[in-house]
């Protein structure tokens, strides 16, 4: 009878430990989800877009068709780098509003557009290369990515002649300069240095860019 009682208890024990185990595998996998659909927070959707940033899409479009194809994912996103911190650079020395006005389009709308293909794309490999690539640097990127969407929604909505206009243009500037500096110094060799197919990412980068462009340019 003791001996029956034992093995009870003992099988009561592992059937404990097993709903235990299983339990926390799925808590582990629900984090694990909810962790990577925050990295996608608008995967193949379109962008917003005004009228003035549908013209500078039009440029956009033409521009990359004029470009060489960058070598890799890593080449084309230090592109799209240098490009912007060009336009930063040229808005600090204009002076009329409507010139203002354009460039901070161009702007608004290249950063929108460099954010969704490494939001939809990049990030989410990143997180796959756990062994190479930290967690922490894709997490910080996606809550750096918010942080400047909101200021570029508030400047979208601004005219350049409102006070702090041309402060929210330069402070952006300075969220992109960290940004890239974090990207370029500490996630780039990473993902250099991970499994990632980077010739085949750079090739998805390329055409969702251009996707989002034609779409934008495509609209009634």
């Amino acid at each position: 009878m003791a001996k029956r009682t034992q093995t009870k208890r003992k099988s009561s024990s592992s059937t404990r430990k097993g709903r235990t185990a299983t339990t926390a595998r799925r808590k582990t996998s629900s984090r694990s989800t909810a962790r990577r659909s925050t990295s996608r927070p608008g995967r193949r959707s379109r962008l917003t877009i005004t009228p003035a940033m549908r013209k500078v899409a039009r440029e956009m479009s033409q521009m990359m068709s004029e470009k060489t194809v960058p070598a890799d994912a890593i080449a084309l996103l230090k592109q799209d780098h240098r490009e912007v911190e060009a336009l930063f650079e040229q808005f600090e020395h204009l002076e009329s509003n409507a010139e203002k006005a354009a460039m901070a389009a161009k702007i608004c709308l290249m950063l929108k557009v460099h954010a969704k293909i490494e939001e939809e794309l990049l990030y989410p490999a990143a997180q796959d290369e756990s062994d190479t690539v930290e967690e922490d640097l894709v997490d910080e990127a996606i809550v750096e990515h918010a942080s400047a969407k909101q200021l570029i929604a508030e400047i979208e909505k601004m005219k350049p002649s409102e006070d702090l206009y041309d402060a929210k243009v330069k402070v952006l500037g300075e969220y992109v300069k960290h940004h890239v500096k974090e990207e370029e110094n500490e996630l780039f060799p990473q993902l250099q240095q991970s499994d990632l197919d980077l010739h085949e990412m750079g090739r998805e980068l390329m055409e969702r860019k251009l996707e989002l462009l034609m779409q934008m340019t495509s609209r009634a």
